[in-house]
Formats: structure tokens, C-alpha cells, sequence
């Protein structure tokens, strides 16, 4: 019966929600003037529909409150478009972008930067509306992923994909109420690649384990994006300040040691276009799924258990 009734749930209501799901996301193809991704760009890796197919689905996740408001707000977040003005400002005052920054703060974001967003960091067949991105990091908590692989460690992430996501959905709302145009990018999966972008924006070194390792929280982080076509944003244009993270990963390499299937390569794939592959999805993803999020690489970084200011004071 058990059976039964998880084959039911996933063929009556998972899989048709997400193939709305996909269809809302790729009408931002068909709008005049969004910002596609190209032949060079990656597939997405669609870690809902891998889950459905690769094992069986837990029916419990969907009683989880914050599963199901994240699934709602990513189809809030591109609801919203419509919200866009076609006649909007594209030029913002210090002041109007300390507003924004202080409203992200008090929704819990950890830190925030600036970039202008390459086609090809826009997964493959996938599209924002704007070229441009106001990117965030919003902490993880730190005990729940000190459990990992764990429940607990699990429910940190969905934590942050669904406060996150909102935080987004309302930073978008309040720059089109200052005359602006908007698209709240959800962490949970999203259009684009945000870790290349928040390094990009000046948040922090990609590490590894290909996770972003900022100085607020290391790699105990979530990262997500609005995407605007505000022109005069404070792009992020210094070499990168946290650069020698690169070298301290390269002589830690804890994350590739103590990865329990050994899914992390140690030395970064790249391929024909530039692109960057640090895990081995297909020994990564199935223990993922089953330990409900794994976060071993996250729990076991020194970024993550010792402060940035002295990893950096001993590197020196």
C-alpha cells in the first residue's frame, strides 16, 4: 500500500507540479530582451526531478512546510515579471541602494555584491530577465550542519532555500515600488550558475569543493540573486581579495579526503568552454538523497569551524 501510494504521488502530483514548474520557468525565453544562456553554457542539474527518478520519493517531504513555500515562491518569483513596468528607472541613488541593502539585511541576508552576469553562467536552455545581479549569501545554521550528515543538517538547507527565496521575492517587490525592474532568482535550483557570480560580485573564492567560501560563514552559506537591469550598480571590479583560498584548498583538501563516496575530484575538471566541474554528480547525488543533503564538505571545512581573519593570519 505504501508503495502504491508513493508511485501515486509522484506520477498525480510531483511530477506534473514540475513540469509546470518548467514550463513557468522557460516562458522567460519567449520575453523580448531576456537574457538567455548559451551552447556554451551548462545543463542544470534538476535535483527534483533526479530525486524522482533515481530512487524512491520520500511522501514525507511533502508535509515540510518549507519544501512546499519554496516550491511556491519559485513560481511567485517568476509570477512577478509581470509586476515589471515596461517604462522603469535604470539609474539608482546611493540612497535608494542603501534602502535595498539594509531591507536585504534585516531579512537575514549575510552579505551582498554586484555583477553583471556572462551568458554562459546561464544554464543551458534557461533565461533571466536581466543581464545584471545584485547577488547574496544567507547563513546556514552553524550547530544543525555540525550534525552532517544528518536530518538536522538537511533541514538547515531547506531553511535557507525557503527564507532566502522569500527574502529575494521581497527585495524584487521593493525595488519595483522605488520604479525598478526586477527578477528574484530562488536558490533552490535557480537559472544560473550563482556561485561563479557571487565570486564574481566579491563574496568570496570558490573552493574545492566548488562551493563558495566566504568570510562571513565559509562555505555555510546558500547563495541567490535579483537580476536587474540597473545600470549604475557598484560592479565589483578588484582582483579578487580571497584568491588565496585557492592555495590553502590545494594543500587542505580535507572536503576530498573526508567525502563519504568520494565524489570531489581534487583538481577541477574544465571543460572545452571553460566551464569548471568539481563533484562527480553520479557518486555524489544518491548519497545526497539518502542522508537528505550529506553537507559533509561543509561541515568538515576549516572555513567553517575556524574564522576566516585567522585561516588567513596562518596562510600569511
Amino acid at each position: 500500500m505504501a508503495r502504491f501510494l508513493e508511485i501515486a504521488v509522484k506520477k498525480i502530483l510531483m511530477e506534473p507540479l514540475l513540469d509546470r514548474m518548467d514550463s513557468r520557468e522557460n516562458s522567460i525565453l519567449d520575453i523580448q530582451g531576456s537574457h538567455k544562456g548559451t551552447a556554451e553554457s551548462p545543463l542544470r542539474f534538476h535535483i527534483m526531478r533526479e530525486g524522482l527518478k533515481r530512487g524512491r520519493f520520500d511522501i514525507s517531504r511533502l508535509k515540510s512546510p518549507l519544501m512546499m513555500r519554496s516550491l511556491l515562491g519559485i513560481f511567485k518569483s517568476i509570477r512577478d515579471l509581470k509586476k515589471n513596468k515596461p517604462q522603469h528607472k535604470t539609474e539608482i541613488t546611493a540612497n535608494e541602494l542603501k534602502e535595498i541593502e539594509d531591507y536585504l539585511y534585516s531579512l537575514g541576508i549575510s552579505s551582498i555584491g554586484y555583477t553583471k552576469v556572462p551568458a554562459r553562467w546561464v544554464f543551458k536552455d534557461k533565461a533571466v530577465m536581466y543581464a545584471n545581479a545584485i547577488v547574496t549569501s544567507m547563513e546556514m545554521d552553524e550547530a544543525k550542519i555540525s550534525s552532517a550528515p544528518s536530518p538536522a543538517a538537511g533541514k538547515a538547507a531547506h531553511e535557507i532555500y525557503c527564507y532566502q527565496g522569500l527574502a529575494m521575492i521581497k527585495g524584487a517587490e521593493c525595488l519595483r515600488r522605488r520604479g525598478f525592474a526586477a527578477h528574484a532568482g530562488h536558490p533552490l535550483m535557480g537559472m544560473a550558475l550563482y556561485p561563479p557570480l557571487a565570486q564574481s560580485a566579491g563574496l568570496g573564492q570558490l573552493g574545492v569543493n566548488g562551493l563558495l567560501i566566504t568570510p562571513e560563514h565559509g562555505p555555510r552559506v546558500r547563495l541567490a540573486a535579483i537580476f536587474t537591469d540597473i545600470e549604475n550598480l557598484p560592479f565589483y571590479n578588484e582582483p579578487n581579495l580571497h584568491s588565496w583560498i585557492l592555495d590553502f584548498c590545494a594543500q587542505c583538501q580535507i572536503c576530498v579526503k573526508k567525502c563519504p563516496k568520494q565524489a570531489i575530484y581534487g583538481n577541477a575538471v574544465t571543460s572545452d568552454s571553460g566551464q569548471k566541474t568539481c563533484v562527480d554528480n553520479e557518486r555524489c547525488f544518491p548519497y545526497f538523497m539518502a542522508t537528505d543533503g550529506c553537507a559533509v564538505c561543509i561541515k568538515v571545512c576549516p572555513f567553517n569551524t575556524t574564522p576566516y581573519i585567522t585561516l588567513h593570519a596562518r596562510y600569511s
